[in-house]
């Protein structure tokens, strides 16, 4: 499918660190009732740019990504590996985005849906999330490529590169826009996570 092949290189790592810091989740999140809230290009290149801030800010590596309209997927790193508490931030600053995006545009359908004053509380995204440890470099590749070919599968493109909101660009090179870099070193830094253990 559309050229791609998976790659199996020296990046083979600490797969036995599972629970710890340094290692990758592949994790989705989906919006309440597969509503299409990232159907609109604006939320989902703010949905792109809040990821990559968040990862910036937490911090986590980034390594791959797809906004679909209705759910995302990312493989993450993060620092302290605690994926729960990087979901836990990323899944309200997503939605204040988008929130923003809807105020700004005066959408009362988009504001009252994301927004229940009673609750004082969003309504984005479904209760829970689905995440995983990837512990081989295979399984990596695998989810790698599962996730640049979503927009195949569901025929919304003919090829990954056509997709905008994903990691494609940014991971193989392309002429098309880049909206936000990968982190292509996967792994943190031996001495990083020994200061994060200590």
């Amino acid at each position: 499918i559309d050229n791609i092949i998976i790659e199996e290189n020296d990046m083979v790592k600490r797969f036995d660190r599972h629970g710890k810091e340094g290692v990758l989740h592949y994790i989705t999140l989906n919006v309440k009732g597969r509503c299409k809230a990232f159907k609109s290009a604006e939320n989902a290149r703010a949905s792109c740019l809040t990821l990559r801030h968040h990862c910036d800010e937490y911090p986590a590596k980034l390594i791959a990504y797809i906004i679909m309209p209705e759910h995302i997927h990312a493989i993450v790193n993060p620092l302290d590996g605690d994926v729960s508490n990087f979901l836990t931030q990323l899944k309200p600053a997503i939605t204040g985005k988008i929130l923003d995006i809807a105020v700004e545009h005066q959408n009362q359908q988009v504001i009252s849906w994301l927004y229940d004053e009673k609750k004082e509380r969003n309504r984005l995204w479904q209760d829970g999330k689905y995440n995983f440890h990837l512990y081989t470099d295979r399984l990596i590749w695998q989810k790698i490529n599962y996730i640049h070919t979503n927009p195949i599968a569901r025929g919304i493109t003919k090829t990954a590169e056509e997709y905008p909101f994903s990691s494609y660009r940014a991971m193989y090179g392309s002429n098309l826009e880049i909206i936000i870099p990968i982190d292509r070193e996967m792994w943190w830094d031996e001495i990083v996570l020994e200061g994060i253990e200590k």
